[in-house]
């Protein structure tokens, strides 16, 4: 049956333009480490931010990495691999909160990554891109709900679609898009705040320096 379902992969990439997540998984499972890579590029920046979530941005990468490996190694035990995206998070969020819990002995007790899967799963190593989100935008989205600014960065900043953010999270696109639309909301105000204390701050300083100079 896995492998009736795993030859259906061409004819899905056809028909949908992308692979299902579950023939990727089903293909994974009975070893094809290509359609294994493929989830990872998939859903790499969703796990890196939610490790960064509940971590920091220097551990993530490395929870996000451990995270891939368990999942790769508890794949023949997935119920519904159509959930693969959302058990991934549970995954990723259990492995940061132990990090948090086992901090200090987390780099002795990493998950050991199989060489086979360092040379054939290439996205497991790729660093993660935070370029795009330049310190103001940063600082903005701290002060944004951590479900909306989650959802923004995932499309924006990472171009995840829609309807992968929605299967890693484990809720419905219409909430997605919800999230997404009045997390736009909830940015442009926090933008606009800092804006206007870059204003008054650089019109403080200019205020200052002429005080100064009148004073001399």
């Amino acid at each position: 049956m896995l492998v009736k379902a795993a030859s259906g992969i061409k004819m899905a990439r056809n028909d949908a333009g992308e692979t299902p997540d579950e023939i990727l998984v089903v293909s994974a499972i009975i070893g094809d480490l290509s359609a294994f890579d493929e989830l990872v590029l998939r859903y790499r920046a969703a796990v890196v931010r939610v490790a960064q979530s509940i971590t920091t941005r220097e551990d993530a990468e490395d929870i996000a990495q451990d995270a891939f490996l368990l999942a790769f190694k508890a794949l023949p035990s997935i119920d519904m691999p159509s959930k693969f995206a959302a058990w991934l998070n549970a995954i990723t969020r259990n492995r940061a909160m132990r990090f948090l819990r086992e901090e200090k002995n987390h780099r002795r007790n990493r998950v050991g990554l199989d060489e086979v899967l360092l040379t054939e799963v290439g996205a497991l190593t790729l660093p993660f891109d935070n370029e795009r989100e330049t310190e103001e935008i940063r600082l903005a989205l701290e002060k944004v709900p951590t479900d909306y600014a989650l959802a923004l960065r995932m499309h924006f900043l990472d171009e995840m679609p829609h309807k992968h953010i929605a299967a890693f999270l484990g809720i419905p696109v219409s909430t997605v898009k919800w999230r997404i639309h009045k997390g736009k909301e909830y940015l442009r105000e926090q933008l606009e705040i800092i804006q206007n204390k870059e204003v008054l701050w650089k019109e403080r300083k200019k205020s200052a320096g002429s005080s100064e100079s009148s004073g001399k």
